[in-house]
C-alpha cells in the first residue's frame, strides 16, 4: 500500500513496479499508475502505528521515504521488505 502526501492522505492499495525505468506504483483498482519521484530516498523503516494498522496489515512494515514531492510511505509485508529496499536504493 502507498501513502503519498502529493497524492492525498489515504492509503492506496497496489503494487510497486520495479524495472529498468523509474519506480512506478500501479493501483489495484482502475488503471491508475504513477511514477514515483526519481529523487526518492529511504529515511526509515518501522512498524505501523495503531492508527495506520487500521488501514494496512498490522504485520506490515512502513518504509518511510522523502522526495522533492513530499513524504512517501510504502507499506510492505516483511517477506518483501528487502526487495523494496533494494529497489529504492537502485542498482549497486
Amino acid at each position: 500500500m502507498l501513502k503519498w502526501s502529493a497524492q492525498g492522505s489515504r492509503w492506496k492499495a497496489g503494487r510497486l513496479q520495479v524495472g529498468a525505468g523509474p519506480l512506478t506504483w500501479k493501483a489495484s483498482f482502475g488503471r491508475q499508475a504513477a511514477a514515483l519521484p526519481t529523487d526518492l530516498r529511504r529515511t526509515g523503516v518501522r512498524p505501523p502505528s495503531v492508527r495506520e494498522a487500521m488501514g494496512v496489515n498490522p504485520g506490515a512494515r512502513i518504509v518511510e521515504c522523502e522526495s522533492h514531492d513530499g513524504v512517501v510511505l510504502i507499506a510492505v509485508m516483511p517477506e518483501d521488505l528487502r526487495h523494496v529496499i533494494d529497489a529504492l536504493e537502485g542498482p549497486s
